[in-house]
Parts: structure tokens; sequence; C-alpha cells
């Protein structure tokens, strides 16, 4: 789980100040492109991301966002799992990646969708976001995604993506908008050709535009745990210092997350819908953690033909 707003401001002060002040119409030029997805790359791509993804190197890979070279944040805010491969549970699952030189794993929800092939995660999963100037941030490779990860054991199988097929929106790849912290990756079958909803029993319908005062569940892998981690809260209100960045202000719920469940998914209706994301906590909140308020203007546009 990364930083929150309050930390991106200053690393692309120049970014958000151009947001701020340009207002809404910056967060989404009319002649832009929703969403942004890196170059293509070479022949084999698929297969060499699932040689690369060993268990042994699955099992020694940290959270993409825990702070290099220091502990992970324990919390008392989840519990584990303990039926993962059963439906509603058994749609999450750990994405793992190589982000520049690092290599981490995130989390992630199959989702349910004509193609059968799309999963969601948090945008910094699959692109860093600016640091020094807007569009310079780091995109994702080797992306694979395993639903229900237990242990070390990929239950429903392993579910490999191409570059071209990983997408952000523009306004987290330029700007790094937190309301807009949002990843969308299409996966490649199984090695027993299934497809990543089928093989999980449908997937999570996306909810948009609906009321802020949901019950979610949400899940995750935080930390060093190779087991599904969930837990329960209400929404508990906005996060006041995204009211003045364009976009919806992200949500928040009584849950604390540690590092390795960004991208974990919030559900509603009984585990059929998600409604949320594991997005960021903040330095000195350890009740709380914050996703993008999912609508039409963000998620929406991100996932549509996909």
């Amino acid at each position: 789980m990364r930083a929150g707003p309050d930390s991106a401001r200053r690393r692309v002060a120049g970014s958000l100040a151009a947001l701020l002040c340009l207002g809404a119409a910056a967060a989404a030029p009319a002649a832009a492109k929703p969403r942004l997805h890196p170059a293509a790359a070479a022949p084999g791509e698929a297969a060499r991301t699932a040689r690369y993804w060993t268990a042994a190197r699955m099992r020694a890979t940290p959270p993409l966002d825990a702070p290099r070279g220091a502990g992970l944040l324990a919390s008392a805010s989840y519990a584990t799992v303990s039926e993962p491969t059963v439906p509603p549970h058994s749609v999450n699952g750990r994405l793992f990646v190589r982000q520049g030189k690092n290599r981490g794993f995130c989390s992630a929800t199959a989702i349910d969708t004509p193609s059968r092939r799309l999963v969601l995660t948090a945008g910094h999963c699959v692109n860093s976001g600016p640091s020094e100037r807007p569009g310079d941030g780091v995109w994702s490779s080797f992306l694979e995604f395993v639903p229900a990860y237990s242990g070390s054991t990929a239950p429903f199988g392993a579910f490999v993506a191409h570059r071209r097929q990983v997408f952000a929106p523009r306004q987290w790849v330029m700007f790094g908008n937190p309301g807009f912290d949002v990843g969308a990756v299409l996966t490649t079958p199984n090695a027993e050709g299934v497809r990543v909803a089928d093989a999980v029993g449908g997937g999570a319908a996306i909810a948009l535009d609906r009321s802020r005062h949901e019950q979610f569940q949400t899940f995750g892998y935080p930390g060093k745990t190779r087991w599904m981690q969930g837990c329960e809260s209400p929404y508990v209100g906005d996060d006041a210092s995204t009211y003045r960045i364009p976009g919806p202000p992200t949500i928040a719920i009584r849950c604390h997350w540690a590092p390795g469940a960004s991208g974990g998914g919030w559900l509603i209706d009984e585990g059929t819908a998600i409604d949320g994301l594991t997005s960021y906590g903040k330095a000195r909140d350890r009740r709380h953690t914050f996703s993008p308020y999912f609508s039409r203007r963000n998620v929406g546009h991100l996932v549509a033909g996909l």
C-alpha cells in the first residue's frame, strides 16, 4: 500500500499543481485518450513471463510498494481467509510484476466481463505514476495473476498478461491523481486454456456510481503473508485532501492494510461486485485505508471494451 496523496503531492508538485489550476478539464482533456498502455513487447513475452515466475521466486518476492530495506508494517485489521478457493473469495489473488529493476506483488481481482480475461488492481501496480515530471512513471512488465494464491500454490493456475494489454487512466499515469489509481490487465488463459473469470467461478461485477455508504468485504495479501487476508468495514468518510484534486474524492474504510494489499478488491453485494480497491494509507493513520470512488469517470472509462 503506497503513501497517500500528501506524499504524492510533494513528489510531483508540478503535476498536481497543474491539475489544481486547470480544474477537471486538465484531468481528462477532451482530445486525450482516457487510458494509456505501454508499448508492445517482443514475441514470446507470455512464455518468458511464465518461466520467470517460478514458485521459489514468488515466495521470495516482496510487496511492490514495501519500503526498500525497511520492515513491513504489522496490523491487526485483517484475518486469514479460511477457504480462499470458494466464491466470493476465489476472485481475489496476487499479481506478480516487475517494475523497473524491482520485482514485487500486489493484490487484484478477477472481473466478470464478456472477455472473461479482465483483472482489476491499483494503478500504481501497473504504472508507478510520475516522480519528477508528468508521465515519467515506469510501466510494469512480467505480469502474472494467481487467483486464490494460497501458501505457495496456484489452485486455479496462473494467468499472464502481455504488456500491450495493461492499462491505467491518463490522470494516474500523467499526474498521479489518487482518484484514478486503478489498473486494468487483460490476461491470457491458464495452462489448461481456461480464462480467468471462468476459472474462479465467474468473477466480480464492477459497480459504478453507487452510494458511498456501502458495507465492504476487502481482501489482499499484506506483508510477508502468503495467505489471503480479509477485513470488513463500512464506508467511514472521504479523504478531505482529495477535495481539491479534480475527479471523485477518494473513500475510506476502517481497515488498516499493509504493503502488498495494494489493488485488493473491496467487494459489496455479498461479494458479487467490486466497488473499490486498496490504493493508499497515511503514515500517521493506523486505522484507515483509502480507495478511488468507482464511477464512470474513472473506472468506467478505464475498462470500457475490455
